[in-house]
């Protein structure tokens, strides 16, 4: 398809900032550049009708961690560098909520659950034996304890301990998205869904679209799982996570969010239906794609799984759909300067809805 003259004129030419990728990454970067540099002409581009990778197909959890997932960090990272990275997830959301209310977004702020059956009492002892060094840790880094064993239980099956992570909610991912639009048109950033980015030289920052070429002055990556279509030169790994919804099958919704397993199984209410994703822990070769095929088989064990903690097995399967992280071999946002003309603010490790916004600030602050 070639671009008509009124369209090139009108929207592609002198874009001094063209932020590629419009999940909350590429909006919270545009909203900020555009705040810094208020003469700029900002542009974001989409592929997607809403965003292609993860903001739009992720399950809305608005968390930083569970005991489990933190401990397992500690064990490959230490205690810096793993609570450094709860704090930014806290003081991401924080930000985030700075932004857009939680009403907004169908949100709920009901505190978080790591669960553990018997399946997983070798992670639940690991965490009662440490659990004096991650209180301490706590206090230390973060101010205060978030971690707390609780006797709630749901009706769910099996459960041998519940811990409640305080400060922890639950939101409506494609709301969110929307109020980032609605602010970023508001202060004068244009966006364009459909459109794609066939190429990026990035020493240049020519890119091509539809067999064009176009110069912006400066060009911003927060394609974050899928950087790797446009540029290779990045720690970012694709990750592909499968997810669910039943039918309407609770009396009452829950409206707080579950983790279990280091947070590789996740799930939450969404009305009176359950969502459930994960399992890439045991698929991971499977799972280390860009491709947003569904897994079946993942699928299935999903299924198997949430039959097991409801103790129910005659449900069905309304929705289903996979959506891609951006992991690397270690933990924690790419936020740099690519080349003269190219910035990239990648890999969220699955936690974009908590650090989004903090990762479009900083990279806004460091344009040129």
């Amino acid at each position: 398809m070639n671009f008509s003259y009124w369209e090139v004129d009108f929207r592609l030419k002198n874009v001094d900032f063209l932020i590629v990728g419009a999940g909350i990454v590429g909006l919270s970067s545009a909203f900020h550049i555009k705040k810094r540099f208020p003469d700029a002409k900002v542009l974001v581009v989409e592929r997607d009708f809403i965003s292609a990778g993860a903001s739009s197909k992720n399950a809305g959890f608005a968390c930083f961690g569970s005991p489990s997932e933190i401990l397992d960090d500690v064990e490959n990272n230490g205690w810096e560098s793993a609570m450094s990275t709860v704090r930014f997830r806290m003081e991401g959301l924080e930000l985030l909520k700075q932004y857009v209310p939680f009403a907004q977004m169908d949100g709920f702020l009901n505190d978080g659950y790591e669960i553990f059956q018997k399946e997983d009492s070798v992670l639940l002892e690991n965490v009662k034996d440490r659990w004096s060094e991650l209180e301490r840790s706590c206090v230390d880094y973060l101010g205060q304890m978030p971690f707390l064993f609780s006797k709630d239980q749901w009706g769910l099956k099996h459960l041998e301990a519940v811990i409640r992570i305080k400060g922890e909610g639950i939101l409506h991912p494609a709301k969110m998205l929307g109020a980032w639009q609605e602010l970023c048109r508001k202060v004068g950033v244009d966006i364009i869904y459909g459109l794609n980015i066939d190429n990026l030289d990035v020493q240049t920052g020519i890119v091509q679209i539809r067999q064009h070429e176009f110069s912006p002055k400066k060009v911003v990556l927060c394609t974050n799982g899928l950087t790797n279509s446009l540029f290779k030169g990045l720690d970012v790994i694709p990750a592909r996570n499968q997810v669910l919804i039943t039918h309407e099958i609770l009396k009452e919704p829950w409206n707080c969010s579950f983790h279990q397993r280091q947070g590789y199984i996740y799930f939450r209410s969404v009305g009176k239906r359950i969502l459930i994703g994960g399992g890439r822990d045991l698929f991971k070769e499977m799972e280390y794609t860009d491709s947003l095929d569904i897994n079946e088989e993942v699928i299935q064990y999903l299924r198997r799984h949430l039959e097991g903690l409801i103790g129910i097995d005659d449900f069905q399967i309304e929705h289903r759909w996979s959506g891609i992280m951006g992991l690397g071999n270690t933990k924690g946002p790419i936020i740099q300067k690519v080349s003269d003309h190219v910035f990239a603010a990648v890999r969220m490790g699955g936690m974009g809805v908590a650090i989004g916004t903090a990762v479009g600030k900083q990279l806004a602050a460091i344009m040129e």
